[in-house]
């Protein structure tokens, strides 16, 4: 087999990529083995498998290896998405999926591992594969895009728009070309500089998490009533906070589709001290939580109220400044286990 110079340079840059990601995944399992941890690792055996796969070596050198190497590279865009929005959705619980869920997942898993491991993807199922592909990247880049401006944690904005919308997007635009001519992805040109931008690629990402920019800082929540917390909140934040609190005594929080910038420029102070404090020492991870905190206990009291027994909980919603009766009724029933209606109810007995 010979292998142009060209050829030569992208196996190298390849070869320094999946160090890398070997690397972060060691990194990442010893620091905690968990279930974050362990998807991010089996993301990257993923990516790792994709840049051998891809290589400018000939399908009949890799043997029986090709089909493990394909299982793997067909698998990355769903497990980039249970990675995505485990790390995105607070209220992403899989032990909540149910049996059924399980059962097509673990169904779906073997196919691929028949199909790609031991057909080594011989059939028209390839080409709808890549097609089914495209659903949970769009879905990252959405829940990235939708949730970014209402996420107070500063680590998680970072993989919003570091990681998960950039992985999506260049999966994306593989695909695309999986599905296009297929001249272009067999040209040694962009072999080697679709190598180049995974290898700058994982090196920056790999700068930003040995400097912690995806590290999540201990929420510094005090116990113990209101003083407490009023105590452990640092001097600098002190005059902000006592601003903060008075402003949402006087029900600034009704407005309507609040957000958190507009509540700064209230303020009168730069947006990104308002979330430090409403993360890091009022221990509120989005900024709809916090509106939550006194918007739902507003809620509550009107609903048990004997005087607004014929007041619609659509109104009750708006005008404590929800956009939506749907949104209204997810978050109540978040924090109550029961709808507003269900709720109401049980006082007009």
């Amino acid at each position: 087999m010979y292998l142009s110079y060209l050829e030569l340079f992208d196996l190298f840059l390849r070869f320094i990529a999946i160090g890398q990601l070997s690397l972060l995944s060691f990194y990442v399992l010893a620091k905690s083995c968990n279930l974050t941890s362990v998807l991010a690792t089996t993301t990257s055996v993923c990516l790792s498998a994709y840049l051998l796969l891809t290589a400018p070596i000939a399908d009949q050198h890799y043997g029986v290896l090709r089909g493990v190497l394909l299982f793997f590279t067909e698998l990355a865009p769903y497990l980039l998405w249970c990675f995505a929005v485990l790390l995105l959705r607070d209220n992403f619980i899989l032990k909540k999926w149910s049996f059924g869920i399980k059962t097509g997942i673990t169904l779906a898993l073997l196919w691929f591992l028949y199909f790609f491991g031991y057909q080594q993807g011989r059939g028209a199922f390839h080409q709808i594969n890549h097609l089914l592909q495209l659903l949970p990247l769009c879905h990252i880049i959405f829940i990235a895009v939708k949730d970014l401006k209402d996420d107070l944690v500063n680590a998680r904005r970072n993989i919003r728009l570091i990681l998960v919308m950039s992985i999506s997007l260049y999966f994306i635009f593989i695909l695309v070309l999986e599905l296009g001519d297929s001249s272009v992805r067999a040209s040694s040109i962009f072999s080697s500089i679709n190598a180049f931008l995974v290898l700058m690629s994982t090196s920056v990402f790999t700068y930003f998490v040995f400097k912690g920019k995806f590290k999540e800082e201990t929420l510094k929540i005090a116990e113990g009533g209101d003083q407490k917390q009023e105590d452990a909140i640092p001097l600098v934040y002190k005059d902000l906070n006592q601003r903060l609190r008075c402003l949402m005594e006087e029900k600034f929080f009704m407005e309507t589709q609040l957000t958190i910038k507009e509540l700064a420029e209230k303020l009168t102070t730069p947006e990104h001290q308002l979330r430090e404090l409403i993360n890091k020492h009022l221990g509120f991870r989005n900024f709809s939580d916090f509106l939550n905190s006194y918007r739902l206990p507003m809620a509550c009291s009107q609903l048990k109220d004997i005087a607004n027994l014929r007041k619609p909980i659509l109104t009750i919603a708006l005008e404590l400044g929800y956009g939506s009766i749907a949104t209204f009724n997810r978050a109540f029933k978040a924090k109550m286990a029961q709808t507003p209606k269900e709720y109401r109810s049980k006082f007009q007995k």
